[in-house]
């Protein structure tokens, strides 16, 4: 395959995004999951392929918790390396949403056969690009899941995706690895995949309160990009507690929501509380705030890329 005939799949990978930062701990597993899981829950179908040899999207999604995590990398890795079609390890994990997971002995050896098949055939670089195309049309948006540093992962993500998105935290190694994952991006468009778009960099992790932070973030963005790079308008803050409650319970943001108690259940909590009665801690109410950062950078995901098919 060359890209001529990259070309050819273009229309089928059109709604194909991938997110990534060059650091780890950058929000992008939960970036991904919540938007895939947001689009799903919409009624649009959605496909989150994991590339990330640690595997989190098992966990964001409930399947660690569930003595579920039973590896799923063997999916991608025989559709890559065997040819076979490409089918989710876990369909319809939640309605709407279909789940091509990852695992560290079936990604190691994916990269090892794209350095391996690369070196003997620039085409290889295609292979995610040539595994996805089949499938696409049953999707109204696909998400790739990014690993920190593997090469050979994000080569043939890079080539198979129609848009990135880089989120960022406020950190120094995040705005470093937002430049590596620039930098990527950019080898990838002046090379192989001349479509690829930067969709948009979304600062992420910030406080709500830290607005002199919130600022010196976008600019850093700014910075980094010469200007050029579009930033999501929506920060999706720093929020621990409902952070952790998500993953603990292998639920996404917008699903833990739903479990923030009402007036009346938080006063009888209260009551049973002062009885003596020994309560588990309740969902924190910034939970719904948390959802609304994550419901807002979703559209605007859908905003923007609305507005590029609309121009085409």
């Amino acid at each position: 395959m060359d890209t001529q005939e990259l070309q050819q799949l273009r229309p089928a990978l059109s709604r194909v995004v991938a997110i990534g930062n060059g650091k780890g701990g950058s929000y992008k597993t939960t970036l991904a999951s919540n938007v895939a899981g947001l689009t799903a829950d919409s009624g649009m179908r959605a496909l989150l392929i994991d590339l990330d040899p640690q595997g989190n999207q098992s966990e964001e999604l409930g399947l660690t918790q569930a003595g579920r995590k039973d590896g799923g990398g063997e999916a991608l890795f025989d559709a890559i390396a065997r040819g076979k079609p490409l089918t989710p390890s876990h369909p319809d994990i939640r309605d709407n949403l279909d789940l091509v997971a990852a695992d560290r002995i079936n990604t190691a050896a994916l990269a090892s056969w794209i350095t391996t098949s690369v070196g003997r055939d620039r085409a290889a670089v295609f292979a995610l690009a040539r595994a996805i195309a089949p499938i696409a049309h049953n999707y109204s948006l696909i998400v790739l899941d990014l690993p920190p540093g593997n090469e050979p992962l994000i080569q043939i993500a890079m080539r198979a995706a129609r848009y990135l998105i880089i989120p960022t935290q406020a950190d120094i190694s995040s705005i470093e690895g937002m430049k590596e994952m620039g930098s990527k991006f950019a080898e990838a468009r002046a090379g192989d995949n001349p479509d690829l778009e930067l969709l948009g960099v979304a600062a992420v992790g910030i406080p709500e309160a830290a607005k002199t932070l919130r600022k010196e973030t976008i600019d850093d963005i700014h910075a980094v990009f010469g200007g050029q790079a579009p930033v999501f308008k929506t920060i999706v803050r720093h929020a621990i507690v409902p952070a952790v409650d998500a993953r603990k319970r292998g639920l996404m943001v917008h699903e833990l929501e739903a479990f923030v108690p009402t007036k009346a259940q938080a006063l009888e909590r209260l009551r049973l509380r002062a009885s003596g009665v020994d309560v588990e801690r309740s969902v924190s109410s910034t939970a719904t705030k948390l959802a609304g950062d994550f419901a807002g950078i979703t559209e605007e995901i859908f905003t923007a890329i609305a507005h590029r098919e609309a121009a085409v």
